[in-house]
């Protein structure tokens, strides 16, 4: 496996900006993830865990460690009883579309959701009422110290766009997900509508949804109600048809992005509203 130095993060982020991984590895193996994991603690890096990228801002001076991309090379299913087992790095949205063709239903509603099956996991990702984390039976993960083990459900520690791998040094790498048999006409409309709804999002460069619903509202409706709907700095904008979505008008960089949300964070804040961001921010910010 090749570790490569001074990769540039915007070819791998939903955003297309952010500066440098000092680092970056796409490991094919359960065996090559441990290896990459013994050369970050050598190294004494800190370890970032990227699938693909749609939830991530990078600094544009990049970052300072190892960053270990489960992207492709993880990207397996295979159907097994009722259930299916998948590589963390697979796409989520391949994922349902291969179900759906095989008869198999559950998480069709949150079809057109970027980003891979791992990545969904450790946001706990969730649409039109229903969350990823709902239909995982067991994961098997990695720590930073490469011991291997299987968590249970309760041991996800999921809840809202929350899970324990936001808190813990642990990499998903499997996952095994409950299915159902239905119809696959029935599968498909179901896929369809989801994916008619997000048609309505903005379709600039972002990371989706930029901060968590604050308990009782809306962020995009808290947004809009402190006026900033339209706020632009440099080439970031807040989305004019959805307040929740910063989006890159094609030449911003990651500190106006940031600069965008420090205003929220501040306007909201001045009416004690407190906003928590949903997107990682990975690397040093002014």
């Amino acid at each position: 496996m090749e570790i490569q130095e001074y990769v540039p993060l915007r070819d791998y982020t939903s955003y297309k900006i952010g500066g440098p991984a000092r680092f970056f590895c796409e490991p094919i193996s359960v065996a090559e993830v441990k290896s990459a994991l013994d050369f970050a603690a050598t190294q004494k890096l800190p370890v970032y865990v990227l699938g693909s990228g749609t939830n991530v801002l990078v600094s544009d001076q990049g970052v300072k460690g190892l960053v270990l991309r489960i992207a492709r090379n993880f990207g397996y299913s295979s159907i097994q009883n009722g259930s299916v087992r998948v590589g963390a790095g697979l796409p989520l949205d391949h994922l349902i579309a291969a179900l759906a063709d095989e008869g198999w239903a559950g998480f069709e509603r949150l079809a057109g959701i970027p980003g891979s099956v791992g990545g969904g996991i450790f946001m706990n990702a969730g649409a039109y009422g229903i969350t990823l984390g709902s239909f995982v039976q067991e994961s098997m993960v990695i720590d930073h110290l490469g011991r291997i083990k299987r968590l249970l459900p309760a041991e996800h520690g999921f809840s809202y766009r929350n899970s324990i791998f936001q808190h813990q040094d642990l990499i998903v790498l499997e996952t095994l997900l409950t299915i159902a048999p239905a119809p696959r006409e029935q599968v498909v409309q179901g896929i369809a509508e989801s994916k008619e709804k997000r048609r309505r999002l903005p379709l600039l460069p972002s990371c989706g949804s930029t901060f968590r619903n604050p308990t009782g509202t809306y962020a995009g409706r808290v947004i809009e109600e402190l006026g900033l709907k339209g706020a632009q700095i440099g080439q970031a904008q807040i989305s004019p048809t959805h307040a929740n979505f910063i989006v890159n008008l094609g030449g911003a960089n990651s500190q106006d992005v940031y600069g965008l949300i420090k205003l929220i964070k501040k306007e909201a804040a001045a009416r004690s509203i407190a906003m928590e961001t949903e997107v990682r921010l990975w690397g040093q910010f002014e």
